[in-house]
């Protein structure tokens, strides 16, 4: 395997994730089956004084960071780029755990594993980060790095066995498929895609896990939502845009209902209610850049998707 991730992540990273629910005031009990040393605690402490303390303009994260506040999977290299055939260990939560989860896809599954690091700690998971720029869980052609590293990390599943695999990926117009050393254009990709995340899918069932797809949120089409509200601050309303998420482009839900027995969470109506995306979250900046949400809001979103996460051993 690679050197990228983690054995461990560390205890003041899982601090966080709970400590920051606590003081965005969108629950969590700050419970979890490990014991944070003190030292740890305080840790977290700082932390998040210091990041308040940066944010002079009242938003956190600050505008001078948040396009680079994607979480520490993304900071321990397990968001794999370029030739790497293969994910590092990029193990999170109770990482003794023998309750194995995978979260698997690409950026737009990194999105998530802020929230997911503190629910896996908290229901006793280890959740392994498979995980790829630019590379759709889909078994479709998009280059040979990627389709080289998909083919690894199912295979890594298969061998593993994880009791749940967790699956979202980018389903927007931006995509690139290959067909016969073709580029296809994202209308004509539709039905490789659909039928390559059905592939998947079944492959991830037949392995013998539970399968949850995080269903592809909207994008901001025409600009950066922290820029605007940069510009808008007394008044960050102005930087809503309606979300954008052509039902024609949802191979991932449409592969999901063909499949069967696939648990869907759709985020878009949390996000985005009555189909409005609002671009802050109290004074919490909701997206990092068009297409993802920043690392800080996924962590706010953690009590929301642990009450509708599927649990494989819950009796």
């Amino acid at each position: 395997m690679s050197s990228a991730g983690m054995k461990r992540i560390p205890g003041a990273v899982v601090a966080l994730t709970v400590a920051a629910l606590v003081v965005a005031g969108c629950g969590g009990d700050g419970s979890s089956n490990k014991t944070e040393p003190a030292a740890s605690q305080a840790a977290t402490s700082q932390t998040l004084n210091n990041q308040e303390n940066e944010s002079a303009d009242g938003f956190v994260p600050s505008f001078s960071e948040v396009k680079q506040d994607k979480g520490p999977v993304f900071g321990d290299g397990c968001l794999i780029h370029g030739d790497e055939p293969e994910s590092g260990e990029c193990a999170y939560g109770d990482t003794e755990s023998s309750r194995n989860v995978v979260v698997f896809g690409d950026s737009h599954a990194l999105q998530w594993t802020p929230a997911l690091i503190g629910i896996a700690s908290q229901r006793g998971w280890r959740l392994t980060a498979l995980l790829h720029a630019n590379c759709t869980a889909a078994q479709v052609s998009v280059d040979e790095n990627c389709d080289r590293w998909r083919e690894n990390s199912l295979k890594r599943i298969s061998e593993e066995k994880p009791g749940l695999v967790i699956v979202a990926s980018n389903t927007g117009p931006n995509m690139t498929v290959v067909s016969d050393g073709t580029k296809l254009d994202r209308e004509a990709a539709g039905s490789s895609l659909e039928a390559g995340m059905a592939r998947t899918f079944e492959d991830l069932k037949a392995s013998g896990a539970e399968v949850t797809l995080m269903q592809d949120m909207a994008m901001s089409k025409d600009y950066l939502p922290s820029e605007c509200v940069a510009g808008h601050q007394d008044d960050p309303g102005q930087c809503t845009f309606e979300m954008d998420r052509p039902p024609e482009l949802a191979y991932d839900l449409k592969a999901a209902r063909q499949v069967g027995g696939v648990q869907v969470i759709d985020p878009l109506p949390k996000i985005c209610p009555g189909y409005s995306c609002y671009p802050v979250h109290g004074r919490y900046l909701k997206f990092r850049d068009r297409f993802h949400i920043t690392a800080t809001y996924s962590r706010l979103l953690a009590p929301w998707l642990d009450s509708r996460l599927q649990n494989p051993w819950e009796e």
